[in-house]
Order: C-alpha cells, then structure tokens, then sequence
C-alpha cells in the first residue's frame, strides 16, 4: 500500500460512494454485499495507482501542518516507532485525513447520516452518536454545527500494542452550534455565537492491514 491510503478523507469517502449507491438501490443480499465490497476494493486500488490526492475542504484559519520536530519528544519517539514498523505511513497524509475526517463526522452527526458514521466510526463511538441521534429524532429537534476555523490541530500521543496503532489527535476550533425544535424555533444559542471547542479524538489501524482505513475509537472534550 502506498502512502495515499493513509488518507483517512479519500479512502472512506470512496467507501461511502459506495454505500451510498446501496442505500438508494435498496436492500442488499449477501451476493450483493460481497459484489459492492469487490468494487470498493477496486475503486480504492484504482485511485492508488492514479496517485489522486484530495484537497482538504477550505476553512477559514485552518492551521493544519504539523512540524514532526515540533511533537512532543514522546509523540516524536513513538512517530519513529510506527515509521520502522510501518514504512507507508505518511504523517502529513494522517494529520490532513484526521481533519477532514472531523468535518465529516461533524457533518454526518448533524444530518442523521448514519451511513457515512458507520464508515468511520468504530463500533462502540458509533452506538453511542447513533443514540444521541435518536433522542434527538424523539425530540423533533434539529442540530448543526458550523466550523469557523480549524485554529490548531495537535497530536496528544501515538500508542502501539502489536499490530494495533493509535493516534489522538486535538482538535483546537470555533463553531456555532445551533438546536432547533420541531417548529423551527432555535432552543440553544439563539444568537448564534461561535465558542472554543478542543476535543481529542483517537484513531486506530492495524499495521499490515488490507484495510486502509483509519477508524475512529474514542472521543472526549479538553
């Protein structure tokens, strides 16, 4: 694998081309399931040869480079540790991916896509946003959240246990987040002020994988 699947934005993304393609066709049978998977696999395989790198979505203030001389001397360590181990591993890639991957869920989390969710989220972080959704959806209430600027993106730490890899990243941002009940009426934050958000959100992946893509395993607000 070369270093775009690193790339959590485009490889889920093409997943989800995929899924979404399903979702309008209707349901599926294993013989289905097993075809529109041979077809992810090839669409991803097919983008790698072409060496296709996405730009990230534009927003205002983004700061999202990250010097590896300027991690922490531990982060910078355990860095070296998972290049030695895993020689396709693209920093750059994994910090411009991690921060389309939080627009993605933020979006996602907003419209009740429960679809693009499942594409990257692990499972237990995808339970718990799916019934956030669903009480939401009892309430009649609607929700979004609107990213003013990206101010500063981290990495926290790096951690291996055999094969299994994962990186917390802190997200430094403004956003307005807006609630809305069933009549439209704004509930929360009626003059929509943008306020500071950090939060940590850990990815994990397999080193020697198959599967490209980096999953979302834990989150928790700085």
């Amino acid at each position: 694998m070369g270093p775009l699947l690193e790339l959590i934005f485009f490889a889920l993304l093409s997943g989800y081309i995929f899924y979404r393609l399903w979702s309008v066709l209707g349901q599926e049978s294993e013989e289905d399931k097993e075809r529109r998977e041979r077809k992810r696999r090839h669409f991803e395989a097919s983008m790698e040869e072409r060496v296709v790198t996405p730009s990230p979505r534009p927003t205002a203030g983004s700061r999202v480079d990250i010097e590896e001389d300027n991690l922490k001397s531990g982060v910078r360590e355990k860095l070296r540790l998972l290049q030695q181990q895993d020689p396709t591993f693209n920093f750059s890639n994994f910090i411009k991916g991690a921060k389309g991957a939080y627009e993605m869920v933020l979006d996602a989390f907003a419209t009740n896509d429960r679809a693009t969710l499942q594409l990257l989220l692990a499972p237990k972080v995808y339970d718990a946003f799916v019934a956030e959704i669903e009480e939401r959806e009892q309430r009649g209430e609607t929700y979004s959240a609107t990213i003013n600027s990206f101010d500063k993106i981290d990495v926290d730490a790096i951690e291996i246990h055999g094969a299994e890899v994962f990186i917390s990243v802190r997200y430094r941002t403004h956003q307005i987040m807006v609630t809305q009940n069933a009549a439209g009426e704004i509930i929360e934050n009626k003059a929509r002020i943008s306020i500071p958000v950090t939060e940590i959100w850990t990815f994990t992946r397999t080193i020697g994988s198959d599967e490209p893509n980096w999953y979302l395993s834990r989150t928790q607000t700085a």
